[in-house]
């Protein structure tokens, strides 16, 4: 989709069709997804403006536009100006935008070679078995595609149980390669946030999966690590994920096949899974206090107990 030719009202009109290109081009480089980049473009001025503008000149749907400006918004990249009725955002100055993005990748990759480091010598302090030919202990997977591909494959070889934790950053899908290790006795078993409750995608897939034997859901607070485990043996530990506090949509995740940090995980997994609130209940309980927040350090398996998790009569 190409960028309106016609330089709006008050928009800087040194920025010609050709410059916002490069610049748009120059925002992804640093980490922008394409949406949040054009919606940075279309505020470039030396005013504010209302969402419905931004979401002319970026030419997207209203309600996508303000969901990357708030986006934008948390990275420093825009802000919103008080003292209308209505919301108006400004961006900052690209200098000062692709200063912010640079930063906050140099700051990532910082923390992803301390997370590196200090895995590597996790795996080497655990006992583990050796990877088949051809297979690396730890894979970095930065396409979603390359990720998506795997987590297909990992699940429909599984043959014990699957678990994971997620948040709206992700998107489930009923596949058959699922329902089919369930009709072989794999159990699996889900994690969700809280804001999971209000994600269309996530309550119809519970409502598509509740009645099948061996499927499971409880929702927590809040999830602060996000991974997929099979078997006690491979895990897929998500680095970085849409929506999960770093702009654009890209995602960094990491294969791991280590049955002892198979078995770390899972130990992990059972604390916050005895924590957690069945599904159903999770979503009845719309006036009951909060539920208990989850963390990632596990002190010794606590399994709960099996429950209903289909969708309530009242709660369609």
């Amino acid at each position: 989709m190409r960028l309106a030719t016609v330089v709006p009202s008050g928009k800087d009109r040194s920025l010609t069709q050709s410059g916002d290109s490069d610049l748009i081009d120059r925002l992804v480089r640093h980490g922008l997804g394409q949406g949040e980049a054009r919606c940075y473009v279309g505020m470039l001025a030396q005013r504010a403006f209302k969402v419905s503008e931004v979401a002319s000149e970026a030419g997207l749907p209203r309600s996508r536009a303000y969901e990357l400006i708030r986006s934008l918004v948390r990275f420093g990249l825009c802000t919103e100006v008080a003292g209308s009725s209505y919301a108006r955002f400004r961006a900052v100055p690209p200098n000062e935008a692709i200063g912010r993005l640079e930063a906050f990748k140099a700051e990532q990759a910082r923390r992803r070679d301390l997370a590196l480091n200090g895995l590597a010598e996790g795996l080497a302090q655990r006992a583990g078995p050796t990877p088949g030919s051809g297979e690396e202990p730890v894979e970095l997977l930065r396409r979603r595609e390359q990720l998506l591909g795997i987590m297909a494959t990992e699940v429909c070889q599984a043959t014990e149980e699957v678990l994971t934790i997620v948040n709206t950053s992700w998107e489930p899908t009923d596949c058959r390669g699922m329902r089919d290790r369930l009709g072989a006795g794999v159990r699996f078993r889900t994690i969700f946030d809280r804001n999971s409750l209000e994600h269309g995608p996530h309550l119809e897939w519970v409502d598509a999966l509740a009645g099948e034997p061996g499927f499971e859901v409880r929702v927590v607070d809040r999830v602060e690590t996000l991974y997929l485990l099979v078997d006690r043996r491979l895990v897929l530990l998500n680095l970085s994920v849409p929506g999960s506090g770093s702009p654009g949509s890209h995602a960094e995740s990491l294969l791991i096949r280590h049955e002892g940090l198979g078995q770390t995980l899972r130990d992990a997994f059972e604390r916050i899974w005895a924590q957690g609130v069945p599904f159903d209940q999770a979503l009845e309980a719309d006036s009951a206090p909060a539920l208990v927040g989850a963390t990632t350090s596990a002190h010794g398996p606590a399994p709960g107990s099996r429950a209903s998790n289909g969708r309530s009569p009242g709660n369609g």
